[in-house]
C-alpha cells in the first residue's frame, strides 16, 4: 500500500472558526472517505490535496507521481463543468488519446440521451453524473471527488457506485472523496478521516471503527449506536450466566440488539417508535426505576406494519453470548482459516423500469440454471453461465416479497411467499400449480415463512419467524405432518430462523438472531447446537445455509458480510469476505446456494448484485 499524501500539523484559518486545526494523517492508496459535519473542513482538506489551496500552518507532502498518466483528477463540489462544451465533449476533452470514445461511460452514467446537451440544459442529477464520468474518463491515478453523485436519486445511486468501483478495480486507481453520509462510507470506503469543526475524531479502517470504536463520539461517526458502560450492561442486558462481562464501555449497534416480549422480564416499555428495520424504544428497569432509550432491531409483528412491542409490555434486551463474545474480544477471528477462492464475479439484477431491484434468495434450477428472487417480486431464471434468460412475477407482491426458493424433484419450483404467509408451487413455465398455508399460528399456518426445502422422500420443510419461530413438515400437496421449535433462545428453539437444509435424515437450521446453527432429526427430535470443537462457533446473523457437494455446510452471515464453511459437526473449515462494496466483500447478504462444481452463488442484497465465487 503506497502513501499518497502526508499531512503534518496542518491548520487553516477561517471565520468565525478554523477550517482545519492541527491535522496530521497519511492518506494511503485505496478508497478513503472524508466524513464530517458541515463546516468541519472536508472541502478545505480536498482543496489542499489537489493544490487548489496552500497550507497556512504545518506541511503537506504529495507522493502521487505517474509519468505515463495524469496523477490526480479533481471533481469539485459544484462539478466544475465547462459551460461551452457538450456532455460528450466534456469526456473527450480529458480522455487519453489511446482510450477511444466515451460511449461506454455515457451509457454507464445514463447520459447517452443528453450527450449533445450543454450543462445549462442538464438537471442537477445529470450534472453530478457528468462530473463523475469526466473524472473516470481522465484515466488519473488518483481521483479526488467532493460529494460525488450528491444530486442523484437514491434508487440509482448503487448502480453508479458500481461503475466507480469497477473502474477503480480495472485501473488500480485510488479514490479520496468527501461525504456527509455514514452509509456511503460503510458501503464504499476502506479507510476514512473524520473530524468535527476543529477536532480530529478518527482516522483508520472503517470496519474497526464500526465494530470497536474507541469512544462514543467516534462510534457515532458511522451511525446509530447503543453505548453502555460495564454497569449498564449488567443492568439492562439479558445475557447467559456464563457470558463475559465487559471491562470497558461497549458499542452495540442496533442490528446486534433485540428487544423481546418477556412476561418475566425486568424491563417495561415506556414508548416505542417503529422505523422499518429499526425501532426506538424507551425502557424502565423495574428494579431500579432507571429509564433509558435504545435503538434496536425491529421485532416482528403478525402484519409487518408496526413494532410488536408497545407501552406497558414487559421485555428483555438481548445480545446473545456468541455475538457478545465477538464484540468484547476484538479480533477473535484473526488466525482463522481462510477459504481459497479462485474467482469473484458479479452482476446486477435486470432493471425493473427505473429501479434496480435487490436479490433476496438464490436457488438451483434444472440444467445448471440459477433461480433468483428479487425485491421487485420477480422469479428470475439465469443460465449456468450467468446469462439472464427470463422471469415471471409472484401472484401478489404489494405487501412484501418472497425470501425462499427450492427446486422440487418433479421440476416444479416451491417458493416461500414470506409476506403472504403461504407456499406457492410453480410449474416450470411459471404458471401456478397450487398454494398452501394462511396467516396464523396454528399447524399448517404461517406468519413469515422464509425457506422451504425437500427431502429424498418428497416431504417439504418450511421455516418461519415472527413469533411462530418453528419448522413445519408437509407433503408436497401441503398436508401438515409435524412441527418443531418455538420462539426462545433455548436449545431447540429459534429466534428469526432463516436458512434451512436437509441432508441424510437431518435438518440444519440457521438460527439467525441466536447466532447459531442447530441440528435436528427430520422427525423433529433436537440433536445439538453446532460448536467448533470445544469452542463456540462465532456467527454474526447467519441468514442462510446449504449443504455443498462436498457435504460441508455453507453459511452466509448477514451481519459480518462473509461466507463461512463448516463441517456437519460444526468444525470451522474457513471463511471468506467482509462487510463492504468491493471484491471479496458483501453487504447484508441474504441467501446462497452451491452447485455441483463448487460455485457459490450469493444474494449480495445490500450491494444489489449476485456474486459467483469459484472455490
Amino acid at each position: 500500500m503506497a502513501t499518497l499524501w502526508e499531512l503534518q500539523h496542518v491548520s487553516m484559518a477561517g471565520s468565525p472558526r478554523a477550517r482545519l486545526s492541527d491535522v496530521s494523517l497519511a492518506i494511503e492508496s485505496g478508497v478513503t472517505a472524508v466524513l464530517g459535519e458541515s463546516g468541519a473542513g472536508k472541502t478545505t482538506l480536498l482543496n489542499l490535496l489537489v493544490g487548489f489551496e496552500k497550507v497556512q500552518g504545518g506541511s503537506l507532502h504529495c507522493h502521487v507521481k505517474d509519468e505515463n498518466a495524469l496523477g490526480v483528477y479533481w471533481s469539485p463540489p459544484d462539478g466544475g463543468l465547462w459551460p461551452h462544451l457538450s456532455v460528450r465533449e466534456h469526456l473527450a476533452m480529458v480522455m487519453p488519446a489511446a482510450t477511444g470514445d466515451a460511449s461506454d461511460l455515457l451509457e454507464s452514467f445514463a447520459l447517452t440521451e443528453v450527450a449533445d446537451a450543454r450543462p445549462s440544459r442538464l438537471s442537477m442529477g445529470e450534472r453530478s453524473r457528468l462530473s463523475v464520468a469526466r473524472a473516470l474518463a481522465s484515466g488519473a491515478k488518483v481521483l479526488v471527488m467532493d460529494e460525488p453523485l450528491a444530486n442523484v436519486d437514491v434508487a440509482r445511486l448503487p448502480q453508479f457506485w458500481t461503475v466507480i468501483r469497477d473502474h477503480l478495480k480495472r485501473t488500480s486507481a485510488s479514490l479520496v472523496f468527501a461525504t456527509h453520509s455514514a452509509e456511503t462510507v460503510l458501503a464504499e470506503a476502506s479507510f476514512f478521516f473524520n473530524e468535527t469543526a476543529t477536532t480530529e475524531i478518527y482516522t483508520g479502517d472503517v470496519q474497526t471503527l464500526y465494530r470497536n470504536p474507541p469512544t462514543l463520539e467516534a462510534a457515532r461517526c458511522l451511525g446509530e449506536v447503543n453505548w453502555l458502560t460495564p454497569d449498564e450492561c449488567s443492568l439492562w442486558l439479558d445475557t447467559q450466566d456464563s457470558s463475559p462481562r465487559p471491562q470497558a464501555p461497549t458499542c452495540i449497534r442496533p442490528e446486534h440488539l433485540s428487544v423481546d416480549i418477556d412476561s418475566a422480564g425486568p424491563l417495561v416499555v415506556q414508548s416505542s417508535r417503529f422505523r422499518g428495520m429499526l425501532t426506538d424504544v424507551t425502557l424502565q428497569h423495574a428494579g431500579s426505576n432507571s429509564t433509558r432509550s435504545f435503538v434496536c432491531r425491529s421485532p416482528a409483528s403478525s402484519d409487518g406494519t408496526q413494532a410488536a412491542v408497545k407501552a406497558g409490555d414487559h421485555v428483555s434486551l438481548r445480545v446473545l453470548f456468541l455475538l457478545l463474545l465477538a464484540l468484547l474480544v476484538p479480533g477473535c477471528s484473526k488466525g482463522e482459516p481462510q477459504l481459497e477462492v479462485k474467482s469473484f464475479t458479479y452482476q446486477s439484477m435486470p432493471p425493473d423500469e427505473a429501479t434496480l431491484p435487490t436479490p433476496r434468495a438464490v436457488g438451483l434450477g434444472t440444467d445448471g440454471q440459477i433461480i433468483i428472487l428479487d425485491k421487485a417480486g420477480r422469479v428470475l431464471i439465469f443460465a449456468s453461465n450467468g446469462k439472464y434468460l427470463h422471469h415471471w412475477w409472484m401472484p401478489e407482491y404489494a405487501a412484501g416479497k418472497p425470501e425462499g426458493v427450492c427446486l422440487l424433484k418433479d421440476g416444479r419450483i416451491a417458493i416461500a411467499d414470506t409476506h403472504y404467509s403461504r407456499i406457492v408451487i410453480f410449474n416450470p413455465d411459471g404458471s401456478v400449480s397450487h398454494m398452501f398455508g394462511s396467516l396464523g399460528r396454528e399447524t399448517g399456518q404461517f406468519i413469515y415463512p422464509v425457506k422451504v426445502v425437500q427431502d429424498d422422500n418428497g416431504f417439504l420443510y418450511v421455516v418461519e419467524y415472527g413469533g411462530n419461530d418453528r419448522v413445519q413438515k408437509f407433503t408436497v400437496e401441503g398436508e401438515f405432518v409435524l412441527q418443531f421449535g418455538s420462539f426462545s433462545a433455548a436449545p431447540g428453539d429459534f429466534s428469526r430462523p432463516g436458512g434451512l437444509a436437509w441432508h441424510e435424515g437431518k435438518i440444519y437450521v440457521a438460527d439467525a438472531d441466536n447466532h447459531r446453527v442447530q441440528v435436528f432429526h427430520d422427525d423433529g427430535r433436537f440433536i445439538k447446537v453446532l460448536t467448533n470443537g470445544d469452542e463456540p462457533l462465532i456467527l454474526d446473523f447467519p441468514y442462510d445455509l446449504c449443504i455443498g457437494p462436498d457435504g460441508l455446510i455453507y453459511v452466509i452471515e448477514y451481519g459480518a458480510g462473509r461466507l463461512t464453511v463448516i463441517t456437519r459437526d460444526g468444525e470451522l473449515v474457513g471463511r471468506y469476505g467482509s462487510a463492504g462494496r468491493g471484491e471479496g466483500q458483501f453487504s447484508t447478504p441474504w441467501g446462497l446456494r452451491v452447485d455441483a462444481n463448487r460455485r457459490v452463488w450469493i444474494a449480495d442484497t445490500g450491494n444489489r448484485r449476485i456474486v459467483e465465487l469459484q472455490l
